[in-house]
């Protein structure tokens, strides 16, 4: 599992946009809210990733594992949740910079 903890409350479209933008039309992204647990789910074809977002009073923390079956998982571990979590940095970071 990988982390990435942002110094600002995000919200679930917020980092859902931004991590389209990010990553670009080859990746579908999809939101979703179950009660207070908010989810972000990133794939094409065999790669997987989910996103739990972790909001603090003053920071947001960003939970991204890599999903499939056995395999996929590990590979989607080491390459797509690393990827999801620089998008989140360089789109979500950036913005709280501005």
């Amino acid at each position: 599992m990988s982390s990435i903890t942002v110094d600002r409350r995000v919200t679930l479209e917020e980092a859902a946009n931004a991590l389209k933008n990010e990553l670009g039309d080859k990746y579908e992204v999809k939101s979703a809210r179950k009660g207070d647990k908010e989810t972000i789910r990133v794939s094409h074809a065999l790669e997987m990733a989910t996103v739990h977002l972790v909001p603090k009073s003053e920071a947001t923390t960003f939970k991204v594992h890599g999903g499939g079956i056995i395999i996929n998982r590990i590979v989607n571990e080491f390459g797509l949740s690393r990827r999801v979590c620089k998008a989140i940095r360089n789109g979500v970071e950036s913005r709280s910079s501005n």
